[in-house]
Parts: C-alpha cells; sequence; structure tokens
C-alpha cells in the first residue's frame, strides 16, 4: 500500500472577491438592528402622543359625526374635521412602536403573538359592547346586522368589502396590514432586520404610496379597482409608518438623516392630494412636533399627567368612544344639553376604558400570549 504523508498545510488564497465577500458580511451584521440598538429606559412621551390622538380624534368625532348618527341632538355645537389627525399620528406611533417590537421579537412567529394578543382581545370585547348597543338602544345613523357583526370579528371586513360595525374600526385594518408586512420581511430574513435594506424598502414603498395617491385623489372619489388599489398599498399612510420606523432610529442613536425630511414632505403631500390643503398643513405641523419630542426627549406634558394617563387607555378609549360613546349622547342630551350630555359622556367613557384597560387590555391579552407562546413556539 502507498502511505500518503501529508505535507505542508496548505494556503488558502485570498483574492480581492473573497476580501470584499467578507467585508460585505461585515458590514451587513454591523447594520443589523438587535437589542444592542436599543437605549435603556422607556420612551414615556409616546403615552402623552397616544393620548393627545385619542382625545382628539374623540373631540372630532362629538362634533358632527355624532348628530349623523343620532340626528336628534344636532346641531353639533362645533365642528374640527382636523381633528381626525389624530389618527395620522397614532400611525407614526405605531412605525415607532412595531419596529421596537419586531426587534424584541426577534421572529416572524413571536411578532404576529405578540401583535395578535396584543389588538384582538380587547377589539373582540369592543365589538361585542358596540353590537349590544346598537341592537338593543339602537343607532339611526347605520345599519348593522349579525352576520357583518361575525365578518367584523376576523378584522378583515374592510378587504371582504364588508361595513365596519364601528366607523372606527378602519384604521385596525390599516394597522393589520402594516403588521403584515412586517412580518413577511421577518421570515425573509429569519428575524434579523437589516437597517439599510429597511429604509430602501421605506422608501421605495413611500414613493409609490405618494405616486398612487397622485394618480388617484382625493379619497372621496375613489371607487372601484382604484380604492382596492390604494388601500392595498397603504398609500396614504406608508409615509406615516414609515417616518415613525426612521424616528424610532434616530431616538436611539441620534443620526439624523434626509429620510426624516423626506418622509414627512411625502406625508403632508399625501394628506393634501387625499383631503384638502388644511390636512397637508396639519400632517406637517404633526411630523414637526413629533421630531421636537423625540429630539428633546425630556416632555413632562406628555411623560406624566392626564394626557400620559390617555395613552395608557388609548386603545379602549379608541375602540368604545364611538358607538358607545354617541348612545351616551344621546341618553344624556334631554338632561344635560349639549355640552353637558358631552361632559357626562367623556367621563363615562374613560370610565369605561379604563376598566377595559385593567382587565381585558393588560390580564386577558398577557394570558392569551402566554397561550399562544406554549402552543405554538418551543419556548
Amino acid at each position: 500500500r502507498l502511505l500518503h504523508r501529508p505535507g505542508p498545510p496548505r494556503e488558502v488564497a485570498v483574492g480581492p472577491a473573497s476580501m470584499a465577500k467578507s467585508q460585505t458580511v461585515k458590514a451587513r451584521e454591523g447594520d443589523v438592528l438587535d437589542q444592542d440598538f436599543i437605549t435603556p429606559g422607556r420612551f414615556r412621551e409616546l403615552d402623552g402622543f397616544r393620548g393627545l390622538a385619542a382625545i382628539t380624534v374623540v373631540i372630532y368625532h362629538w362634533g358632527v359625526p355624532a348628530t349623523q348618527n343620532y340626528p336628534r341632538i344636532a346641531p353639533a355645537p362645533y365642528d374640527i374635521p382636523l381633528g381626525e389627525l389624530g389618527v395620522q399620528l397614532f400611525f407614526i406611533i405605531s412605525g415607532f412602536v412595531i419596529l421596537l417590537s419586531a426587534i424584541k421579537s426577534g421572529s416572524a412567529l413571536k411578532f404576529a403573538i405578540s401583535r395578535f394578543s396584543r389588538i384582538y382581545p380587547t377589539y373582540w370585547f369592543a365589538l361585542a359592547v358596540s353590537a349590544l348597543v346598537y341592537f338593543v338602544y339602537g343607532n339611526p345613523g347605520r345599519h348593522i346586522t349579525i352576520p357583518q357583526t361575525l365578518i367584523n370579528t376576523t378584522m378583515l371586513q374592510r378587504f371582504l368589502r364588508v361595513d365596519n360595525v364601528d366607523q372606527v374600526y378602519w384604521t385596525l385594518a390599516v394597522e393589520l396590514q402594516f403588521y403584515v408586512m412586517v412580518a413577511l420581511y421577518l421570515i425573509l430574513r429569519r428575524g434579523k432586520i437589516y437597517r439599510r435594506e429597511l429604509t430602501t424598502i421605506l422608501l421605495t414603498w413611500s414613493v409609490i404610496g405618494t405616486a398612487l395617491c397622485l394618480l388617484f385623489h382625493p379619497e372621496n372619489s375613489l371607487g372601484g379597482a382604484p380604492k382596492m388599489i390604494v388601500w392595498a398599498a397603504v398609500a396614504e399612510h406608508s409615509s406615516l409608518f414609515s417616518l415613525g420606523m426612521v424616528f424610532f432610529m434616530y431616538s436611539h442613536d441620534r443620526k439624523f438623516t434626509w429620510h426624516i425630511p423626506f418622509f414627512a414632505i411625502l406625508a403632508s403631500i399625501n394628506a393634501a392630494l387625499m383631503h384638502d390643503l388644511d390636512h397637508g398643513i396639519g400632517v406637517a405641523f404633526i411630523c414637526l412636533i413629533f421630531f421636537v419630542v423625540v429630539y428633546l426627549k425630556n416632555v413632562p406634558v406628555l411623560s406624566r399627567g392626564p394626557l400620559n394617563f390617555l395613552g395608557r387607555i388609548s386603545y379602549p378609549l379608541y375602540l368604545g368612544h364611538a358607538m358607545v360613546g354617541y348612545m351616551l349622547l344621546d341618553l344624556f342630551y334631554p338632561v344635560a344639553g349639549q355640552w353637558g350630555s358631552r361632559i357626562i359622556a367623556l367621563v363615562l367613557v374613560i370610565c369605561f376604558a379604563y376598566l377595559v384597560h385593567i382587565s381585558i387590555e393588560t390580564k386577558v391579552s398577557a394570558s392569551f400570549r402566554s397561550f399562544l407562546t406554549r402552543k405554538l413556539t418551543k419556548a
């Protein structure tokens, strides 16, 4: 037998191509947004922003929209159409929070469990209450059926062309689309988030969104295929979610980039196109205020006090203020008048939201999340 005598170890040639590949891999790994990127501490001002957004939407809906549901309480004592911009603020907050949630989750499955357990239990309870209000007390401005209510439990009614039981539920469908997009990215990247890659995706998404707004506007004139295209692309709100994400990055590394004003400008253009110039200016103002708060880091009026409290109960407050709130306005209007009924309704709706928050939103959602985690993951 011939014995092979081992020779000296072979040297592997490292050429320009392999060196470039190694450097690319290192740069890519250094671009990952992970737990190390997140600075410690809670950004309490976000709760204040949530409270501001929620109370703004409540005030808006309790103007003219309330009289459209219960005509006997007309005319409304005020009309503040720009109050609906609280929703735009919610979408910026969502972009900020969802990127944080995606980083902490580390996988599409854990992210999905986190989001599902966070939004659905409270939504199901609010939906049941709204349906009960309609079927027991009535609402002259709406027509609701039991099949419609059952379809609403999926939160997918918008895509099935079924009307919302409560008019405010349309924003949940938009949020759900955003969550699905983030989950798909986590699936493709196996739980990792690459900053430059994500930013490129956000830029592309936002530019496409504005292009669609230019092509199909204003919103109230849309129907058929154009409306479905605008909905599917989240055209009007893509830049708001994107802005929230870059605000999150800036809040942790304090590196200002041109993406911040770019997304803010696109968001303002979208609002002006789909609504009017006043909405565009309003969105620009919201973007500016959000940046100032992130830059300052410590804004007491948002980090504590009434707005912060309202922010902590903002989700059930948002879900309950319309159908339940309108009923309370109609119920107390004969004895308390226009303003008295609104004060009483506000107190009662806040109490309702607080009770839902300390029970359904916290305890039930936490139990639901633990159950899904046990059943769906190995952890």
